[in-house]
């Protein structure tokens, strides 16, 4: 009897020392956030990156019943703040809200402030997005064998906001595999580009679905690989042929190295859990973009996948610099 008493004994305080051992980075995460969170957005005021992560930051402020700060931080196309978030202590309390700049950056700039794929580490993907191939009136191309076509026959002008942007690399993307070039005209911002197209002066741009929707341009395909809720009938590039010319647009939470990984795995949750909300999922709905539920390991995939992919774009055209 005493033999089985003082059994139970050892496996109780075997117990006790393994809750020990295990409680202490569940119980940070569970009391995370404690304080202010400060979400930091590497471009100015206005715009999508500034409006989702303001969004986001509403959101979980609401959940955590924390506050959370934004803090614009722009230049260098997202570099400078994404460098001084790569600074701040690893413990969950800066993050940076940035889109798929992050990547589009890493590839075209070899000297930025940071290391992309060492110094932050991908926390959640909050949102997803399509991007569109649309063209104007100048030239009718209503499929991608139009363009094709005209690409080879005469000089097109495709828009795009700024070099090394989304856009851009996705024009060069596409022409590669179309087996065209084409004169890029480059804007500060994607509402000047649909101003030259509605005006005739651009040919093509890669765009998002309220660009696709205004009525200005004609959308002739979506570079995913599956069709867009909000144009459904516009087919994909794997649809017309080209299954290889994808782009997408994400936005998306970072954190410092060494962010404990309990805590990054409760951020990940409650990213998902905020951007699914009716009021958020409304807004969403509205803008064209969709929820995302990826994993760190899954968001950390896809970003190491897109920097290694858009390098690959950049250095053959000359725009790693």
């Amino acid at each position: 009897m005493r033999t089985i008493v003082n059994n139970l004994k050892n496996i109780s305080i075997i117990a006790a020392l393994g809750i020990a051992i295990v409680s202490p980075g569940w119980a940070v995460a569970q009391e995370f956030p404690s304080r202010r969170v400060t979400m930091v957005i590497p471009f100015g005021p206005g715009g999508s990156n500034d409006t989702y992560g303001r969004v986001l930051a509403e959101k979980l402020g609401q959940l955590w019943k924390q506050t959370v700060v934004v803090e614009n931080r722009p230049g260098a196309g997202s570099a400078i703040g994404s460098a001084h978030v790569s600074q701040a202590k690893p413990d969950g309390y800066t993050l940076l809200f940035v889109s798929t700049s992050y990547t589009t950056a890493a590839a075209t700039q070899v000297k930025l402030p940071f290391d992309p794929l060492k110094d932050l580490q991908p926390v959640g993907m909050a949102l997803g997005g399509d991007l569109f191939l649309l063209t104007g009136k100048r030239v009718r191309i209503q499929t991608m064998q139009d363009l094709q076509r005209e690409g080879k026959a005469q000089v097109l002008f495709t828009g795009a906001p700024g070099v090394g942007s989304i856009s851009h690399l996705s024009g060069l993307l596409v022409n590669d595999m179309l087996g065209i070039k084409t004169e890029f005209v480059q804007h500060t911002s994607g509402g000047n580009v649909m101003v030259d197209i509605g005006g005739g002066r651009i040919d093509a741009y890669y765009g998002v679905v309220f660009e696709a929707t205004s009525g200005i341009t004609t959308p002739v395909a979506v570079l995913s690989e599956k069709r867009s809720p909000a144009l459904p009938d516009v087919p994909t590039v794997g649809d017309v042929g080209y299954p290889k010319a994808l782009a997408s647009l994400w936005w998306g939470v970072f954190a410092p190295s060494g962010t404990p990984k309990d805590i990054v795995a409760k951020i990940n949750r409650d990213i998902t859990a905020a951007m699914k909300g009716p009021d958020a999922a409304e807004f969403l709905k509205a803008q064209g973009v969709r929820p995302s539920d990826l994993s760190p390991d899954e968001f950390s995939t896809l970003v190491r996948n897109e920097i290694e992919k858009w390098t690959v774009v950049a250095e053959k055209h000359g725009l790693r610099q």
